[in-house]
């Protein structure tokens, strides 16, 4: 391989190596904040369950918990695999530059030597003078010069080659070592984190045995209590569609809402938010996420939810995650009191409160603070059902609230 062929795939390969680099750390920087937000999903989790520690809880209620902590440790096992693919994929790659950079160094050393070689041979002045005046004409002898001058300048071009490749070498076997470093870490977290999580399945396994042999009852007391939740879903459509037939002077037969400029600003302005917009506790965690699910405690049965179940302490605080106006204060049998504010054609639902701060028709700001979340007095358990609507369609509430 020629000269300039080296130098072309010499820049290739650091040309490369920097690109992968590059989406390595990405991918690496995205795990990491997922990792550090499950982290905290199960601190938020222990701090929850501790609090009502002292509460008397239902079998249900106890391998709910359970539950939880399982998700959220098998979704960091996730991560953490996820992690030590990357690496070993970093680890292959560095390795693979080496050898290649190894080859090339190697090449290069060999090269120099034969240049330092000639070098040595032509090293007399007079060799070189005669080289000169033995030219035919004056042109030839200064392109025999500018030969001169370029061969020293390639012997000093190759010997540095030579030393930044070495030292390109000694970078990556130093990051090669570091990633090794890093993936046993990972591997050894999961080790730690896969021993908890099969106690947490065996506390799991214990209390549903002592489930089916205390209540005979408790899947009927579970579709029982979905079934209700389901009424209360229905009860909500009502509501949404009654809103939507007023705004279009009680026509029924209309699906969406007859905005004013006023209604299609808000609108466009909360759409403009997606993904941004506050949650309304300051702290919790997701019990129960949107759509259809496997039941938290019968993984057999399915569940389909219209939006986000968030545990969080006693006596908390509900805002508004936009401004609007409240649509309705509603209340339902089986059920505790909840809000609806429209924003525009959006509509968010706030359900299970213990106290309401608002009444229908007032104008509220984002972050208002609306109600208190209703408290469990026996279980401890404090749960806001948190719901966003597009007119009468329910869409995912985590895909429009920043992370938690």
């Amino acid at each position: 391989m020629n000269y300039c062929n080296r130098i072309l795939l010499f820049a290739f390969l650091l040309i490369s190596q920097y690109g992968f680099s590059q989406d390595y750390n990405e991918q690496q920087k995205k795990l990491e904040a997922q990792k550090l937000s499950i982290e905290n999903e199960i601190k938020k989790i222990n701090v929850l369950i501790s609090e009502n520690k002292q509460k008397t809880k239902s079998l249900l209620d106890n391998i709910e918990d359970v539950e939880l902590k399982i998700s959220a440790r098998n979704k960091l096992i996730d991560v953490n695999n996820q992690q030590s693919k990357n690496l070993s994929s970093q680890i292959k790659n560095k390795s693979d530059r080496i050898f290649d950079l190894k080859i090339d160094l190697q090449k290069l050393k060999e090269e120099y030597a034969k240049i330092v070689s000639n070098s040595y041979k032509k090293r007399s002045s007079k060799v070189k003078l005669m080289f000169l005046f033995a030219s035919r004409d004056f042109n030839q002898a200064f392109a025999r010069f500018q030969y001169f001058k370029q061969y020293s300048a390639f012997r000093k071009d190759q010997a540095n080659k030579i030393i930044l490749t070495q030292q390109n070498i000694e970078l990556l076997i130093d990051t090669l070592e570091n990633n090794r470093k890093q993936r046993q870490l990972v591997i050894d977290e999961n080790k730690k984190i896969k021993i908890e999580l099969e106690g947490e399945k065996l506390e799991k396994n214990r209390l549903f045995n002592n489930l089916e042999k205390t209540n005979k009852n408790y899947l009927a007391e579970i579709r029982q209590k979905e079934k209700e939740s389901k009424l209360i879903d229905n009860e909500i459509q009502k509501l949404i569609r009654l809103a939507i037939s007023e705004s279009n002077n009680n026509d029924s037969s209309v699906n969406s809402f007859a905005l004013t400029p006023e209604g299609r600003i808000i609108s466009s302005n909360f759409l403009s938010n997606k993904g941004q917009l506050p949650w309304p506790l300051k702290e919790g965690v997701i019990t129960r996420r949107f759509g259809t699910q496997p039941h938290p405690v019968v993984r057999t049965a399915k569940i389909n939810s219209t939006g986000i179940m968030i545990a969080t302490s006693p006596n908390s605080i509900v805002s508004t995650i936009f401004e609007g106006q409240v649509l309705s204060v509603y209340g339902f049998k089986g059920g505790n009191p909840g809000i609806l504010i429209r924003h525009g054609k959006y509509i968010s639902n706030y359900q299970n409160l213990s106290q309401v701060f608002v009444k229908k028709g007032d104008r509220v700001k984002a972050g208002e603070e609306i109600g208190i979340i209703f408290t469990n007095n026996s279980s401890g358990k404090a749960v806001l059902k948190f719901s966003i609507f597009n007119e009468t369609k329910p869409e995912n509430p985590q895909s429009w609230l920043s992370r938690l």
